[in-house]
Order: structure tokens, then C-alpha cells, then sequence
């Protein structure tokens, strides 16, 4: 056995490989989930040599499409998520280790803590928060690292230090190009290099002046300036900032699901309530720091989850993959009951716990069964199942999207475009066929009551095949083009198939 395999290597790496195997399944799942489905519609519209946002729309920033865009395909980009999940693991091993200052056991329970947290909320999933938190983790931790070697530093490396802190901030801009709540774990890090790293006034003030942290900030904005250069060369940059910066801030107002507590005008309050709470936690840690001693490693960590939460909650809407981002602190926070003995420590740990609990019940955040998903694969891999019924488990429109997508391939070229009424994308990645318009799914054009640019954009594509799947949405000007231009081909598990006629 080589003498360099410890035990505590031994167990990283066995969790790791548990973490594997618990992202094997979804290798096989079919296109079912909606918004996996609008990545890879998007992804296969760059493929294809459309702008994104210009010629089609979502309202995410463009590392996660390019990705979806890399990977061609679900089963690609699952299997991109998982390698990616297990590097997250690794990485932020790395980082329980130089925070804790300690080679003891205690950097594997965080990255088991953090295997453990990941996957419950949707870790399977290929969602921006998955993807985001990597970037972040290697961010605080050379951050982590320059501060352990700060005290060694000598003349001739300050041109490197300088080059990591630039580093730190082109990491965490790299998080916020996959999702834009990154932005809060950044503002985390500025605070705690400057206030919290900071003896007295005097210090707080040099930091702020100091080059280090001007170069994490140009380190954030430099790849954020270069993505609106590069849309505003492709035709792109009104759409681009519109969507995938501006266009959240109307987001935070639009989750409307009748009597959700959090729906209406009581989403901007509750912002500003969040707000307000996460202005006085960020001073109550700082006063606990100066006055009651609180320790460094604990700072850091309440400091990351507040700011971490704060993204999470920022739309008050109960997506499970949310919980993601404040996850990867909330590992460090749960091990600072091993190694921080000080009172104050316990203190801060259980206000941010009560504050985390009654966040995630006003939310009323979802569940999902785990176990069923899991028993629906094995049964379906030991033959008990048929594919149909697999593929039943995620949904029932998703054997008929299959059946679609399907017709659509035999009956069209692959330069035809389509169009489909309803919420499921994937049957464009499916068929391998773009959208004719900007949108993928009904409710963005809803949303954004975008009828008339998308009946403008059907008229002038003219799309082989409209898809009208069951649901009790009018969209009047549609009709009025298929009355004119399209026949009924057929009808196919509830939703009506047009074909065009009067090209």
C-alpha cells in the first residue's frame, strides 16, 4: 500500500467516489428538467452561430450556455457537472485545510459535510448555483492562502502576491458569469479583507487604498467588462445587459404563485428587510470580533454564509438548487462546533442557524424524494421497468416531448426551425432544432409580453412545425398565423401538431 494513502486521504477519496456513484444515474436521466432543457437550447443555438440574448433570450449570465454549448448533449453535461461537483469537493478540501490551520481530520468532515449539502438540493441538476460555487471556493481560498503567507512576504514576490489577488477576483467574476448572486460571496471577501483582517482604523484604512484590493476589484470586473465588449461586437450588448445583468432586477418582483407569502410588493420589502438584517449581522460579527475576540476562523466563516444567504434568499423564490450557495460556508460553520471552543463562537453559530431555519420556512423552499429517484433508476437498470416507464417518473409530457421530437427529426431538415407553445425546451435540444424567435418557452414570452416580437419573428422564420402543447395559455396572434399558413398534421398525446403550408 503507498505509505502516502492516509486515512483521512482515504476517506476524501472514498467520499468522492460516493459522490460519483450518487451522480451516475442522472448520466442516463432523459431531457426532462425545464431549465437543463433552455441551457441546452441555448447551448445548441451557439453551436449553431446565434448571439446569445441578441437571437436568443435567458436570463442567466453566458458561462453556464457555453458550457451547455461545450457539452452538446444531457449526457455530456451531466457528466461535465459531475466531474466538476468532485473537483468543487477536492477544492474546497483545500480550503477547510488552510482555514482551519490544521491536517487533522477536520477539512474531510467539511467536504463530507459539503457532499452531503450539495446533493440534497437538487445536486444533480445542472444549475448555475452548482456550477458558480467552484470558482468561489478557489477564490476564498487563495485568499485564505495569502493571508497565511502574508507574514512571510518578501520584496521580490510582491509582483506574485499582486498576480493572486488579481486572480481572486478574476475567480470570483468567473462565478458571477455562471450566476449572478457570486457577486455577494465577493463582497464577503472585500469585507473581510478589509475590516476583518484589519488591527484598528488605521489598518482598515490602508487596506482600503491598498493595491491588493484594487486588483481584486479590477480581478471581478475585467472579465464582466470583456463579456460586454465581446456582446457589444457581436450586435449584442444592449440585449445582453439587459437580460443577463439588469433583467434580474425585475426578477426579484415576478415570482407570483397566488398565496405564496413572499409573492407581490412584499418582495421588494422583503428584500429590503434582508437587507437591513444582513447589514446588521455583517456589524454584529464585526463588533464580536473586535470586542468579544471572536476568532478569525469563525469571522470568516459567519461572515461567507451571511452574504452567502443573502444571495440565496434574493428572490425569495423556493428553489431547492438556491441553498447550494449558502451550503459550501455553512460546511465551515457546522465545523467550528469542533474547533472553536469560545462561547461567542457557539453564540454566532446558533443566531445564524435560527436566522438560516426561519429564512428557509418564510421561503417554504421545496423538498424532493431522494430515495424514489434512485429506486426508479435501479429498477429500470435490473430490467423492472420498461424506458416508457423510466422516463414516466420525471413527468408525463416527458415521453410524449420524446415522441415529438421524434416526429419533428423524421419530417424535417436540420436547418428548419419550429416552434413550440408550452414549457418544455427540450424538445428543441431533442430534435435538434432552433426556435423560431428569441424565447424557448411560454412563460418568457408572457413574462416579458413578448406576443408581438415573437409572432413578428414566426412570420418572417416561418417554422416548419408548431407544437401546441395542452395548456390553457391564448397567444391570439399565433392562432391567427396557423389559421393562415399552417395545417393540423396530427395530435400526439394531447398536444396538436401544425405543419406549414404557405411557405
Amino acid at each position: 500500500m503507498n505509505k502516502r494513502l492516509t486515512p483521512k486521504l482515504t476517506v476524501l477519496i472514498l467520499i468522492l467516489l460516493s459522490v460519483a456513484v450518487l451522480h451516475l444515474p442522472s448520466l442516463f436521466e432523459p431531457y426532462w428538467y425545464g431549465d437543463e432543457g433552455i441551457y441546452l437550447a441555448l447551448g445548441m443555438a451557439v453551436r449553431k452561430g446565434l448571439v446569445l440574448y441578441r437571437d436568443i433570450h435567458d436570463n442567466k449570465p453566458p458561462l453556464l450556455y457555453w458550457t451547455a454549448a461545450l457539452a452538446g448533449s444531457q449526457f455530456w453535461l451531466k457528466f461535465i457537472l459531475m466531474v466538476w461537483h468532485l473537483a468543487t469537493i477536492a477544492v474546497f478540501y483545500r480550503l477547510a485545510k488552510v482555514w482551519s490551520g490544521k491536517s487533522n481530520w477536520i477539512p474531510v468532515i467539511a467536504a463530507g459535510l459539503l457532499a452531503v449539502l450539495t446533493m440534497l438540493p437538487e445536486g444533480n441538476i445542472a444549475n448555475g448555483e452548482i456550477f458558480m460555487i467552484l470558482p468561489v471556493i478557489g477564490g476564498m481560498l487563495l485568499l485564505n492562502q495569502e493571508e497565511e503567507n502574508r507574514k512571510q512576504e518578501t520584496k521580490n514576490k510582491k509582483q506574485e502576491v499582486a498576480g493572486k489577488y488579481l486572480l481572486i477576483g478574476a475567480l470570483f467574476s468567473m462565478g458571477f458569469l455562471f450566476k449572478v448572486p457570486a457577486a455577494f460571496d465577493f463582497v464577503a471577501a472585500v469585507i473581510f479583507y478589509v475590516f476583518f483582517l484589519s488591527k484598528d482604523i488605521r489598518e482598515i484604512i490602508s487596506r482600503i487604498f491598498s493595491k491588493n484590493i484594487w486588483l481584486m476589484v479590477a480581478g471581478f470586473l475585467g472579465p464582466i467588462i470583456l463579456s460586454l465588449i465581446y456582446y457589444a461586437t457581436r450586435g449584442g450588448f444592449e440585449p445582453y445587459l439587459r437580460s443577463a445583468l439588469l433583467q434580474n432586477v425585475g426578477y426579484l418582483s415576478s415570482w407570483k404563485t397566488g398565496d405564496n407569502p413572499a409573492s407581490g410588493p412584499f418582495v421588494i420589502s422583503g428584500l429590503m428587510l434582508r437587507a437591513i438584517i444582513l447589514l446588521i449581522g455583517t456589524a454584529g460579527l464585526w463588533a464580536a470580533r473586535l470586542k468579544f475576540k471572536l476568532s478569525l476562523k469563525t469571522s470568516f466563516a459567519s461572515l461567507w454564509f451571511l452574504f452567502a444567504l443573502f444571495g440565496a434568499l434574493l428572490s425569495a423564490r423556493p428553489y431547492p438548487h438556491y441553498l447550494i450557495q449558502p451550503a459550501v460556508p455553512a460546511a465551515l460553520l457546522l465545523v467550528i462546533l469542533f474547533i472553536d471552543k469560545a462561547k461567542i463562537a457557539k453564540v454566532v453559530v446558533g443566531l445564524q442557524a435560527a436566522v438560516a431555519i426561519a429564512a428557509y420556512l418564510f421561503v417554504g423552499f421545496w423538498g424532493y424524494s431522494i430515495l424514489p429517484y434512485y429506486q426508479n433508476f435501479f429498477s429500470w437498470a435490473a430490467g423492472n421497468k420498461t424506458q416508457a416507464e423510466y422516463f414516466g417518473y420525471f413527468g408525463e409530457q416527458v415521453n410524449r416531448s420524446y415522441k415529438i421530437s421524434k416526429y419533428i427529426r423524421n419530417t424535417t431538415s436540420s436547418d428548419d426551425k419550429i416552434f413550440v407553445w408550452g414549457d418544455d425546451p427540450y424538445i428543441y435540444p431533442l430534435s435538434q432544432r432552433l426556435p423560431a424567435g428569441r424565447y424557448t418557452v411560454a412563460y418568457h414570452v408572457i413574462d416579458f409580453n413578448a406576443y408581438d416580437e415573437t409572432a413578428v419573428a414566426i412570420t418572417i422564420q416561418k417554422p416548419k412545425i408548431i407544437v401546441w402543447l395542452d395548456y390553457d395559455r391564448r397567444f391570439p396572434q399565433l392562432s391567427a398565423i396557423i389559421s393562415n399558413n399552417y395545417v393540423k398534421a396530427g395530435n400526439i398525446d394531447g398536444a396538436t401538431i401544425f405543419r406549414l403550408v404557405r411557405p
